[in-house]
């Protein structure tokens, strides 16, 4: 089933976010880029984005599964402790494929620069992110991540980030 999510894995890792100078960077290199290629709604959609006191822009990793614009999540929690979490609804508005392709979706399997409308206030976890204040990725590899999921999925990520942690450490022991 292709298009079923796996709950063992289904949110979407966040290492970073863009501060105001970044988004603005982001925004010349999509436009520089595109200077010679068509340009879609998703494209013109994004360049005239005026981020507002809600909405942020995050660095993500390889999504698990395709997702539609407008998708609402509800659940961002500390990837490496999901015993800290927020329940709070937020809307996928922004997709970037690879970082500069608008589109209308986030693909499977590709990394994505993705902007988020909260329905209250950007949670404070969320700042706990490294802030990018350029478009080229400078967040540590062992920094902090946010996982970004559907509150009825979380109960089985959670049990199953703890069991990969609780593996993880038998085995060091056993070294």
């Amino acid at each position: 089933m292709e298009d079923q999510i796996d709950t063992e894995r289904s949110y979407i890792e966040m290492d970073a976010y863009f501060s105001t100078i970044a988004i603005k960077s982001v925004k010349e290199l999509v436009e520089k880029r595109f200077e010679n290629h068509v340009k879609t709604n998703s494209y013109y959609d994004f360049i005239n984005w005026h981020k507002a006191e809600n909405e942020i822009l995050l660095a993500t990793f390889r999504a698990p599964d395709a997702l539609p614009l407008l998708e609402i999540f509800d659940c961002v929690f500390n990837k490496n402790n999901p015993e800290e979490y927020v329940f709070q609804k937020c809307k996928l508005i922004h997709s970037l494929w690879n970082g500069w392709v608008p589109e209308g979706s986030i693909s499977r399997g590709n990394n994505h620069v993705i902007a988020l409308q909260f329905e209250n206030a950007i949670p404070e976890i969320v700042y706990r992110l490294h802030e990018e204040n350029q478009y080229r990725p400078t967040a540590p590899s062992d920094g902090f991540r946010l996982g970004l999921c559907f509150e009825s999925d979380f109960p089985m990520i959670s049990k199953n980030i703890k069991a990969h942690f609780d593996k993880k450490r038998n085995n060091e022991k056993t070294l």
